[in-house]
């Protein structure tokens, strides 16, 4: 068999240029993917010792793989990332220098079917069906890594990647394993026809990779001796094709045929040994760059073709023999008989079948680079990503308009709490009585909890009424006393001025304290307002008063649970026929219709649970969905399509699909949620459509009523209460702020009150003094007219002698008289009163 050498290349650094381009295009630090660039150059060192074995085959791979991947990342050709990469061709060895990536790895996968073929040439064949079953295996996959390098790499810049060199090594590797087909199908003594026609197709196969091999052969691409082989494995499979046709013959009793093919085989054998023993005894080391024969075999063809035309032979003689003694039928010549029949079986393996999923990615490993994601797929990623989001918004919506349409048709029918009031104690329920109703809500029980803890403190609602009251009344009064110490302050200058009168010369209190007047009349509309909201707070709390009352106990009040147990016991008297001390609510007399609720009870609660069942399984699916979503990354795949255009929406839709399962489980518990609802509302109208069914629920109806509007009122009591205390603690917010202006205005008022007092003191005084004064003028005056009295004598008299003497009562002597005009006496100027304090009320 014939095996393809391999090519040789120089070694390459990937580091450097793959760093720098990380720098520039990726602006990342390049040292931190120091292990991934040194990854592929180690890869790279470990192909070029690759061997002829399996190993081998694994390492190529795997470095072929990662250029794959490596591809998607970095465009290496001459114009970005520029490396040379330098191969031997490996049939004449001359060298090649390329920059292209595609070079890079058109020649490592030519290796690794060079290494396929040598493997399947090594295999031992005979009486080894492993051995056949490798080598048949191996040759077809050679053939179809040549296939894969002639359709997807043209321009091939060296002989040995041409595409007649490919093509003429596909044809070569299929006529090879065709063989190894035909050895195996001979061993297991298949039928005569079969193996003829096997036979002729390898020997199509030969002729055709002679064909192809001829210019190359003459140019010394390939070596002599390949062709050489071929023909000889030509004749010889000719031969045996006829051989085999013939034994067909025999066994249709087709005697001339069979006579005239055996004759045909044995002169294409003849010819086959003839050039075998030539090739065998003549061989000598090919001068071909490459050589993949040898001696052995050379020698191994020649014992083949030796055999097969001793068997022949003998055939023959028999044949001719038994013709002529016995069947005596005409042997046709060779152009009339029919062409022989042909049937192949081998096809090119595509490379994908080279290893199974796991095995291919166990080889190639994982991404080297997968740290490193381009911009556009993380573009890509994002545009997926939204539409994961978009199918799971989509999913939350349906189960979440399920679970609301469930959620609705259960509060409208009341269930299944209000299954408990049609249940007994024999069906194993819980005996269920108005008594049930009596218990105060846990709302209710809350508020009152919230308005006795607040009641126990020392803001209570009664604790703040009297602070209010109290600081209304200080603001009041002290304006008031205020207001009493300006007019006392005004009534006593008046009585001054009417007292003195022109002697009296102290401003009027009127106009000073103007000012004081008006901002304590401000004041007290400010308290007057505020006393009209302090009487809406009053009236609000009127209102809520006893609610407070009955809550300011607590949840365990004797006033609170009598108001929810007074309700209960009205609707038990209401109920027609209950005699029953306990208020049994399934107080039926028909035994029968009883046993006919409990059973319709018993239905309508095995929907409910199939209903919730339903709903979590519907639930988990979608949480489920959502890890998954939020798991899926095809980061990878995305950089495996990269440079396939306009593929986003194909591969969406088609990584999409497998949260299909999800979709369908989710879909398919909402239609059978709807099944399910109109089963209860069959069951439900049933049970509701009985009498006595509706007796109860008329009664627990109107019990609930009442309940829910107690429970409503003692709820929003808790509310007013908060608003009320809240009013009443800004009530007396604004009166102690009211109080500090009151309080200024007092403190103004005083001090203005002591300054004109002690104004008045000081005016008073000098008014005696000055009245004194004129009564002594006076007296002297009249003295020197009357000449009684010298003058000196008279003004030797004190002034207080003089002023005992009266002028003005008694009789009068003749010619007394008093002078007609008094002399005019210069008043004191009035003393200069101390400063009043300026009051800057704040606004009220």
């Amino acid at each position: 068999m014939i095996s393809v050498p391999l090519k040789r290349t120089d070694e390459v650094d990937w580091v450097t240029p793959l760093k720098r381009y990380i720098a520039l295009s990726y602006q990342d630090d390049p040292e931190k993917y120091s292990d991934e660039t040194g990854t592929i150059h180690r890869l790279r060192q470990d192909m070029r010792g690759a061997g002829n074995d399996i190993t081998g085959r694994d390492v190529l791979y795997r470095y072929f793989g990662q250029l794959e991947i490596l591809d998607l990342r970095f465009p290496v050709d001459e114009a970005h990332i520029k490396i040379g990469f330098m191969w031997y061709d490996a049939f004449t060895q001359r060298p090649t220098s390329q920059f292209s990536l595609a070079f890079e790895k058109a020649s490592t996968i030519f290796n690794i079917a060079s290494v396929l073929s040598a493997i399947a040439t090594s295999q031992t064949r005979i009486n080894e069906p492993e051995g056949v079953k490798k080598a048949f295996h191996f040759y077809q996959a050679a053939a179809g890594i040549y296939t894969y390098i002639n359709e997807n790499f043209l321009h091939a810049p060296s002989i040995d990647l041409s595409r007649d060199t490919v093509k003429m090594l596909v044809t070569l590797m299929l006529a090879q394993a065709q063989e190894v087909f035909w050895e195996k199908t001979l061993g297991e003594k298949k039928k005569p026809l079969l193996i003829s026609k096997l036979a002729a197709q390898v020997t199509w196969g030969y002729q055709s990779a002679l064909e192809a091999m001829a210019d190359g052969v003459s140019k010394q691409v390939f070596e002599k001796n390949w062709q050489v082989l071929c023909q000889i494995k030509a004749k010889l499979f000719s031969a045996i094709a006829q051989y085999y046709r013939a034994l067909a013959a025999e066994s249709d009793s087709k005697w001339g045929e069979m006579v005239s093919r055996i004759q045909i085989a044995e002169t294409a054998i003849k010819d086959a040994e003839k050039q075998a023993k030539s090739f065998a005894s003549g061989f000598t080391q090919s001068s071909h760059p490459t050589v993949t024969l040898t001696q052995e075999a050379a020698n191994a063809v020649y014992e083949i073709t030796k055999s097969h035309l001793a068997v022949i032979s003998e055939t023959k003689t028999l044949v001719l023999k038994d013709n002529d003694m016995i069947y005596h039928e005409a042997v046709p010549s060779e152009g009339s008989l029919p062409p022989l029949e042909k049937l192949n079986a081998t096809k090119a393996l595509p490379i994908s079948e080279l290893y199974s999923q796991s095995e291919m990615q166990k080889v190639i490993g994982p991404d080297t680079f997968q740290r490193l994601i381009p911009l556009s797929v993380h573009e890509s990623s994002s545009l997926y990503s939204e539409e994961k989001a978009k199918l799971v918004r989509s999913e939350v919506e349906k189960c979440e308009t399920a679970n609301q349409e469930l959620a609705s048709a259960l509060e409208f029918m009341n269930l299944p709490a209000g299954l408990d009031k049609f249940k007994s104690e024999a069906n194993g329920g819980r005996h269920v009585t108005l008594d049930s109703l009596a218990i105060p809500p846990s709302s209710v029980k809350e508020c009152a909890d919230f308005i006795q803890s607040q009641e126990a403190g020392g803001d209570s609602i009664a604790n703040l009424i009297a602070a209010l009251d109290r600081a209304k009344s200080g603001s009041k009064d002290s304006l008031e006393n205020a207001n009493l110490s300006l007019d006392e302050e005004r009534s006593q200058c008046e009585a001054m001025r009417a007292k003195y009168a022109d002697l009296w010369t102290q401003r009027p209190s009127g106009p000073l304290t103007q000012v004081f007047r008006t901002d304590s009349k401000a004041l007290f509309e400010s308290i007057d307002k505020a006393a009209a909201s302090d009487l809406n707070l009053y009236r609000s709390f009127d209102q809520i008063a006893n609610n407070v009352m009955v809550l300011r106990e607590g949840r365990e009040g004797a006033v609170l649970e009598q108001l929810f147990a007074k309700i209960v016991v009205e609707a038990s008297k209401n109920r027609k026929g209950s005699s029953r001390t306990d208020n049994s609510l399934l107080d039926v007399e028909d035994s029968g219709e009883s046993e006919a609720i409990l059973k319709t009870v018993a239905k309508v609660e095995e929907v409910i649970a199939k209903l919730k069942k339903l709903k979590q399984e519907r639930m988990d699916t979608l949480e489920d969905l959502k890890v998954k979503t939020q798991q899926d990354d095809i980061s990878n795949l995305l950089i495996l399509n990269k440079k396939s255009s306009g593929i986003e929406p194909q591969l969406f839709a088609q990584e999409l699909e497998k949260f299909r399962p999800h979709q369908t489980r989710m879909t398919a518990t909402i239609h059978h949620q709807q099944v399910l609802m109109q089963e209860l509302t069959t069951h439900y109208k049933e049970l509701m459509n009985r009498q006595e069914a509706r007796s109860l629920q008329e009664v627990w109806d109107t019990t609930e009523r009442k309940r829910q509007a107690l429970a409503e009122q003692l709820v929003k009591t808790k509310a007013s209460y908060i608003a009320i205390k809240d009013g009443y603690k800004k009530g007396i917010r604004f009166y102690e702020d009211l109080n500090v202006q009151v309080q200024d205005l007092a403190k103004a008022v005083n001090q203005f009150s002591g300054s004109r007092k002690e104004e008045r003191g000081m005016l008073e005084r000098q008014v005696l003094t000055t009245q004194s004064e004129r009564e002594s003028n006076a007296l002297k005056t009249q003295l020197s007219r009357l000449g009684g009295v010298s003058s000196p004598a008279l003004n030797a008299l004190p002034i207080d002698a003089l002023a005992n003497l009266s002028l003005g009562s008694g009789p009068r002597g003749p010619g007394f008289a008093p002078p007609a005009t008094p002399p005019a006496a210069s008043p004191a100027a009035p003393p200069v009163a101390p400063p009043v304090h300026q009051w800057s009320p704040a606004a009220a």
